[in-house]
């Protein structure tokens, strides 16, 4: 019963370091303590003693005036995940050649459950080159580099994110979805303007040896832009990236 109630309170006490973590975002990435507080669902006054612990700890930092923020420990940790870190290292070189090859943003996502996340974006500045930021997280049907990894997942896989799409009553329709995804994994990239429009995305994914997707590439393309061409560019990059991820022990 004693280990019990200690590993509860463990995994309790690590939850509640993950919610005020995840209080931070890009729209919100210094809080006040009172803000920390309520956006995580916390007591103040845990969350001030928290707090104190992620300061010493350098997991949180105050800024120059005095917002607490996430501490440069966060950044070092990052930087050690292998879904991130070795995809991003490997693909980064091809991603800047396509880009200096395109002048056109050039995004990698990696799977996150029913979600992709961003972990590397090149995008000229400017107005209307916002979208997406590094760490953000789409549905994987709203977005060219999701729908690439889905139209390359397994079937069963395919028919949960369907199911799941059902379930909570999205206006995308699950049989117009599995159209596009068989589509996608006829051509061997994916086209998307949900997030994207009137631009047109492009989407291709990078395969473990079994066939598996653990990323995929995506280009973003100007408003009446025909996309063969650019589809096979993206599809032979994404290729190339995956065929180094494989000689380096990756997938």
């Amino acid at each position: 019963m004693a280990e019990a109630t200690a590993t509860t309170t463990r995994r309790s006490s690590l939850e509640r370091v993950h919610r005020l973590l995840s209080a931070f975002d890009y729209e919100s990435p210094r809080l006040s303590l009172s803000e920390l507080s309520r956006r995580a669902g916390l007591p103040l006054s845990t969350t001030h003693r928290m707090v104190g612990e992620l300061l010493d700890l350098g997991i949180l930092e105050r800024d120059e005036n005095e917002a607490l923020c996430i501490g440069i420990e966060i950044w070092r940790f990052g930087l050690l995940a292998p879904r991130t870190y070795g995809i991003q290292r490997v693909a980064l070189p091809y991603m800047q050649d396509l880009y200096a090859t395109t002048g056109l943003p050039v995004h990698l996502g990696i799977p996150q459950g029913l979600q992709v996340m961003i972990v590397e974006s090149l995008r000229p500045r400017g107005s209307g080159h916002e979208r997406p930021k590094i760490g953000q997280r789409d549905p994987m049907h709203m977005v060219a580099v999701g729908m690439a990894l889905l139209a390359f997942s397994n079937a069963h896989v395919q028919e949960q994110y369907l199911l799941h799409l059902d379930r909570i009553g999205s206006s995308d329709k699950p049989a117009t979805i599995r159209r596009e995804l068989a589509h996608a994994r006829g051509s061997g990239y994916a086209i998307s303007e949900r997030r994207t429009h009137p631009q047109i995305a492009i989407g291709a994914p990078i395969l473990d040896r079994i066939g598996d997707p653990i990323a995929a590439l995506s280009l973003v393309l100007p408003e009446g832009t025909a996309t063969p061409p650019y589809g096979h560019l993206i599809r032979s990059t994404a290729r190339a990236v995956q065929r180094t991820a494989w000689e380096q022990g990756m997938g």
